[in-house]
């Protein structure tokens, strides 16, 4: 599967403070050629494709959403969507519980019971997405050199990227300029930013003492994690834990 690199990061991806999208849901249609650069939001939510077809990029590597596809996009994701020039599509967002994994693309048996559905209670249609979904395939994602690197971070099985390319007898050069091309980050902050997320998630879904999460996800110390969560999200991890919005990741039990 051809697909194509992940648009640029935009300006809001380089500063201290990235804005956290918000996602309003339901079905919308989208013009030809439209694309979004890697942004995040807070929310986790699930895209029903019904018609059209568009590339994502994101945590969980490079995939082409097709009609009759659920896309689950998990909580604090960053990913970038581009659909072809000449096609549109019409998407159906849902909400979403949230699980704390990296979410995927899978192929559901009857899509259109949950676009019905979706018009009579969006949480009803969630539902049976989530019914669907339990025993889906998975879509297949693009597997090459920047998607194995992808999936190798994301694995923890990447300690040094230097051995990495030297176990495939391939440049550190080369590696680090595919993987940037394709994921429109280097691997290092690609690597960081799962870390800060991993960290963020154990902040808003526990109250364990921030000092043992930041020991837990491998950070030198919480200064260490506090800037870097902040870097991620904007706000320090003391912040996260008082925002009301963060009340259905807690451990009490995840919202629908």
């Amino acid at each position: 599967m051809d697909v194509p690199a992940a648009p640029v990061l935009n300006d809001c991806d380089r500063t201290a403070t990235p804005a956290l999208k918000t996602i309003a849901h339901g079905r919308e249609d989208l013009a030809p050629g439209h694309s979004l650069p890697r942004h995040r939001h807070l929310h986790p939510y699930a895209i029903v494709l019904i018609r059209g077809c568009f590339d994502q990029v994101s945590y969980a590597g490079r995939v082409r959403v097709q009609p009759g596809d659920l896309l689950i996009q998990p909580a604090l994701d960053a990913h970038a969507n581009r659909m072809p020039a000449t096609r549109g599509a019409t998407i159906l967002r849902l909400p979403w519980r949230d699980v704390g994994d990296l979410g995927g693309v899978l192929a559901l048996p009857d899509p259109d019971a949950i676009v019905r559905a979706a018009e009579r209670d969006p949480q009803e249609a969630a539902g049976l997405a989530r019914e669907q979904g339990s025993g889906a395939a998975r879509r297949g994602q693009a597997t090459d050199l920047p998607d194995q690197l992808a999936a190798g971070l994301v694995a923890g099985r990447v300690a040094s990227l230097s051995s990495w390319a030297a176990q495939l007898g391939i440049a550190r050069e080369t590696v680090s300029r595919e993987f940037s091309a394709a994921f429109g980050v280097s691997a290092r902050q690609f690597r960081a930013e799962l870390r800060a997320r991993g960290a963020w998630l154990r902040i808003v879904r526990t109250r364990d003492p921030l000092a043992d999460i930041a020991a837990a996800t491998g950070f030198a110390d919480q200064a260490h994690m506090t800037r870097s969560i902040r870097a991620l999200t904007g706000a320090p991890p003391a912040a996260w834990r008082r925002d009301h919005r963060t009340r259905g990741f807690c451990a009490a039990g995840p919202s629908t």
